[in-house]
């Protein structure tokens, strides 16, 4: 009766021993996911949700930096400080900030917002 317990207890020893080595292997052959790094960069960025990057928010932006390669200097919330942190986060070149139209100046497409009191935010950019 003990050596059939013994079997057992070796028999799922080894099994979970393979199923960690297999695991640990996997994680360290297939590519990363992105995610995590879509939240590391998501975090860098300010949260005003202003859109002046050309991205209708800071989250949809972050994805764009990581999946599709998007330039790191299009928030002027965040300024030059997020485009140091962002550059060293991914490894990539630190560049100046993207300039964007203030003011007195006409974009080259007309951007018309619309402020919905009660999903506001408070971030004030639609007052500029």
């Amino acid at each position: 009766m003990w050596i059939t317990v013994l079997i057992a207890v070796v028999t799922i020893t080894g099994l979970a021993l393979s199923a960690g080595l297999l695991l640990g292997f996997a994680s360290r052959r297939l590519p990363p996911s992105s995610v995590g790094l879509v939240d590391d960069v998501n975090d860098l960025l300010p949260q005003t949700q202003c859109a002046q990057c050309g991205y209708p928010g800071c989250r949809p932006y972050a994805a764009a930096i990581v999946d599709q390669g998007a330039a790191i200097n299009l928030c002027a919330p965040g300024g030059d400080a997020t485009v140091h942190r962002l550059a060293n986060l991914l490894g990539r070149e630190v560049l100046p900030l993207a300039a964007t139209p203030s003011a007195g100046e006409t974009a080259s497409s007309a951007i018309v917002a619309i402020v919905d009191e009660t999903r506001c935010i408070g971030c004030t950019h639609c007052r500029d």
